[in-house]
């Protein structure tokens, strides 16, 4: 009969053995991840798909902006967005690079809120496997604008939105137009009743019509100002 002590140490050896082999297992999983992405630049890849994606909304950015200064519709951005995927299949041929969206779900308005939206992007890179990729791109800006009384000689007053209802920072006199022509004075400042971000905006006589256009040349106009 063996001695408790002989079974402890038995134990022991048991269990610096399997310590032992998964010690080199994990090693030799290790040894082969690093050789295999040795050999793959995932960084150029990981680039390459993130590239892809600002460039595909910009494409959306600036046909929104033409249309917005122009009689264009939603016909610009799919038009747009056409010759983006043919270029982009030009500039990577030996990568098998697809980039689909489906044509009639394009959507794109003007006025107070231009909006445009492609809802699903999908990106297929056949040199590296990828299959599936999706991602979606809106951009719009948004108007908010009011005659005041209370903050003399400044008789508009004005909050500027882009997507997601993020604050629109940076515009000037020239960044807007009153009636067709620049404002005389445009200041921001921050409301604390509102509690976000105004800008007070001077302009002579009774306006009636008002316009933004923000840094990536998007419009947004107002046909009625109302007072508040």
């Amino acid at each position: 009969m063996k001695s408790k002590r002989e079974k402890k140490g038995q134990f022991v050896i048991i269990a610096v053995m399997l310590t032992a082999i998964m010690i080199v297992s994990i090693g030799a999983l290790m040894h082969g991840a690093i050789t295999y992405y040795r050999h793959e630049p995932w960084e150029e890849y990981s680039t390459l798909i993130g590239d892809i994606e600002v460039n595909s909304r910009r494409v959306v950015e600036l046909s929104l902006a033409a249309a917005t200064i122009s009689n264009e519709d939603v016909a610009i951005l799919r038009g747009n967005l056409a010759k983006w995927q043919n270029n982009l299949t030009g500039i990577f041929p030996s990568m098998g690079i697809s980039l689909t969206y489906e044509a009639a779900d394009c959507q794109l308005s003007k006025g107070s809120n231009p909006t445009a939206k492609v809802p699903v992007f999908t990106l297929n890179i056949a040199s590296i496997g990828l299959k599936g990729y999706t991602f979606s791109v809106e951009a719009s800006l948004n108007l908010d604008i009011w005659k005041t009384d209370i903050m003399s000689p400044y008789n508009l007053a004005a909050i500027v939105k882009s997507e997601n209802g993020v604050l629109v920072t940076g515009l000037d006199k020239e960044s807007f137009k009153i009636d067709g022509v620049s404002p005389k004075a445009v200041t921001p400042f921050f409301d604390d009743v509102l509690n976000t971000l105004v800008y007070r905006i001077e302009f002579e006589g009774t306006p009636t019509t008002a316009q933004v256009t923000d840094y990536r040349g998007i419009c947004a106009e107002v046909t009625s100002i109302p007072t508040r």
